[in-house]
């Protein structure tokens, strides 16, 4: 190749784009069949990351003759730039509850940063040191350690993924890698025009198939099931992709607030004795209950306690993780209310305190259930205690409710079961198999033996004769679906579609269809108790709505808010206006790979937008109870129906925030985010 021609620029960048479009459709080739349309999308985004990885081929070949100073002095410019890096990435690593707090926390970040640099600088040189191999079987070495190297990366990318941003990073070196690998062979060799071929036909074929954004913003399956492909997605493309919308009500006026208490729900005496106490699970899906796996129930005593009570068929939850859920179902205001709040608002416990005798939470001994966000959801003085296990909660539970019992107490309870919750172990008494998904299964099965547990005793203790037992899971579970474990993230069914079952001596079994969302508990305890519940949320008393209305929506919604700032969420006495105004973008703009999205449920539809790329996705749940295709072509006006509905939602969502912001600060109006 002449020196002084364009080919040795052109079969460099071509090597990085071919290596690039072969790292990406990796783990396609199991699969049925792989369209041309994908194979498409694909193309593009490797001419996305084709771009940076030529830079960096480039320099590295630059280096192959350079002097071991100038190595040196460039290995440690890479070093500073792993370690700048890495101080953001390991600060988000590090966010959890069992390092959020730890003494050793600041000495652990400094270890990973460096770990950060040094594999950084040691990937240079290796990159450095491929370009000057000219032996053969040396060569050889190096292509082959670096394809275990990519094979490496490309597992942890597979199994950590989930919209990580820390783990989308992984995506540039193996790309590099695969780039570098390619150029090795075919820069010396006459092989390189079909290389060079190669890579024009594929620029060709993702110019065709114009890129779509909204296939990984939105979790369609076919591409973010291929996750290198996600992850160079939400790196490099989504994030520009995204939208700031104005808000303001400005010459509309805030409604007064004032307090709504409702009569009776079921006909008590204004002197009877009234206990509550809530049943909360973690992440247990709608769908499973009622399951049977070879002819065994999963769920035999919720199933059977459902019956008898009030359960909801369509209910959900309002966020895909504890914090924000329970603290709907404790206030009656959405997620992004609670964010937006000034300071935490009342909840039903701080309402409550001095209407019950005893206030109790059974919480798990998990470490995020410690830090003071969660005691804040309780009153003052409340009796708290902590349980390594669900057999341990009820244990812990029956015996302060007996305690209560026999000292005449009215009591208001909380005891939230941890067991279906990732990691998932698999329970000698509950066997369904081996894999991931019968683990889950037998959590479920051992949860749901302690709630028949405790409501047996709580049947046969007379407690049910002056108690509402309100039961409801924080959210569901993603169990393979979209490539997907666990929760956060995804607004489908699997994750928000919920049970919520009311007990009372005085409460006929049902199954009411209405459309009802977790913000509804709130308002139901609040009716229960007698006491008023606020006017300016949307959420409704169970007690007051119509069991078979067919149009009542529910909304869900999930933004970029995890590690450190969901853990400190509710930490700070009050906001300033500059806080607001960052926590508001933060919920309406795409961050780190995560997609904010707001979901409406209406009967047998639902829809899903994803704000950062506008689009929507649309589900009937008639024809198509997996949501596994997007129906909007289908049934437009339903689709277009939703839409309006959702964006009404969110307007008059936002319409609160800024009237409640005003009534308690006297601040001035938020017009656009900064």
């Amino acid at each position: 190749m002449p020196h002084r021609s364009l080919a040795p620029g052109l079969t460099l960048w071509a090597s990085a784009y071919v290596g690039w479009a072969l790292f990406l459709p990796a783990g396609l080739l199991p699969q049925t069949s792989v369209s041309i349309a994908l194979l498409g999308q694909l193309f593009w985004l490797a001419l996305v990351g084709s771009v940076p990885t030529t830079l960096m081929l480039g320099a590295a070949s630059r280096m192959t003759h350079a002097p071991r100073g100038a190595i040196g002095a460039s290995a440690a410019a890479v070093l500073m730039f792993g370690v700048a890096l890495g101080w953001e990435h390991t600060d988000f690593l590090l966010s959890g509850p069992q390092w959020m707090f730890h003494p050793q926390r600041h000495v652990a970040r400094i270890v990973m940063v460096s770990a950060f640099g040094l594999v950084g600088a040691g990937g240079w040189v290796w990159l450095i040191l491929g370009t000057r191999i000219e032996r053969r079987q040396r060569l050889a070495a190096w292509i082959a350690s670096s394809l275990c190297a990519v094979g490496l990366l490309m597992a942890a990318i597979v199994r950590y993924r989930a919209y990580d941003y820390s783990m989308a990073q992984l995506v540039f070196p193996a790309g590099v890698l695969s780039g570098a690998i390619v150029y090795l062979l075919v820069r010396e060799s006459r092989h390189w025009p079909i290389v060079l071929g190669a890579a024009a036909l594929c620029v060709l074929m993702g110019a065709g198939s114009r890129f779509e954004p909204a296939l990984v913003a939105t979790g369609q399956r076919e591409v973010v099931a291929h996750s290198r492909a996600a992850a160079l997605t939400t790196l490099y493309v989504l994030p520009h992709f995204t939208r700031e919308e104005t808000w303001s009500i400005a010459g509309k006026a805030c409604p007064e607030p004032r307090a709504v208490v409702e009569q009776s729900p079921i006909g008590l005496e204004p002197n009877e004795r009234r206990n509550v106490i809530i049943v909360t699970v973690d992440a247990l899906r709608n769908d499973i209950v009622g399951m049977e796996i070879g002819g065994r129930p999963v769920t035999p005593e919720l199933t059977r306690l459902a019956k008898s009570g009030v359960s909801f068929t369509h209910a959900t939850s309002t966020y895909p993780a504890t914090l924000f859920a329970v603290g709907s179902a404790f206030t009656g205001l959405s997620p992004a209310e609670l964010y937006l709040s000034p300071a935490l608002p009342d909840t039903i416990f701080t309402r409550a305190r001095a209407h019950v005798d005893q206030q109790l939470a059974v919480l798990p001994d998990v470490s995020w259930f410690r830090l003071p966000i969660v005691q804040q959801f309780l009153a003052p003085g409340a009796e708290t205690a902590f349980a390594p296990t669900d057999a341990a909660a009820t244990d812990a539970l029956i015996t302060r409710l007996q305690a209560a019992r026999a000292d005449g107490a009215s009591v208001m309870a909380w005891v939230h079961y941890y067991a279906p919750h990732d990691p998932y172990q698999a329970h000698s008494d509950f066997p369904f198999g081996r894999g991931k998904k019968n683990a889950y299964l037998s959590e479920v099965a051992y949860f749901d033996r302690e709630l028949g547990r405790l409501m047996q005793y709580l049947n046969e203790d007379g407690w049910l004769a002056d108690t509402l037992v309100v039961f409801f899971s924080d959210h569901g579970e993603a169990l393979g679906e979209k490539s997907y474990w666990g929760h956060h993230v995804y607004l489908n069914g699997w994750m928000v579609d919920v049970p919520l079952v009311l007990w009372h001596a005085k409460l006929p079994a049902s199954k009411p269809r209405v459309g009802v969302s977790l913000a509804d508990v709130a308002p139901t305890v609040l009716h229960f108790l007698g006491l008023p519940a606020p006017s300016d949320i949307p959420a409704q008393s169970l007690f007051t709505l119509d069991p078979n209305l067919p149009n009542r929506p529910s909304f869900s919604e999930a933004f970029p808010v995890r590690g450190r700032e969901l853990f400190d969420s509710f930490r700070l006495a009050a906001l300033d206006d500059a806080s607001i105004r960052a926590r508001l973008r933060s919920i309406r703009v795409a961050s780190k790979g995560y997609e904010p999205k707001g979901a409406i449920t209406l009967g047998r539809y639902r829809l899903i937008h994803h704000r950062g790329a506008d689009t929507t996705l649309f589900y009937d749940h008639q024809s198509n109870p997996g949501e596994e295709i997007d129906e909007a072509a289908s049934i437009p006006e339903a689709g277009k129906l939703l839409r309006r509905e959702l964006d009404r939602w969110e307007q008059e969502q936002l319409r609160r925030v800024e009237c409640r912001l005003q009534l308690t600060e006297d601040r001035p109006a938020i017009s656009r985010p900064e």
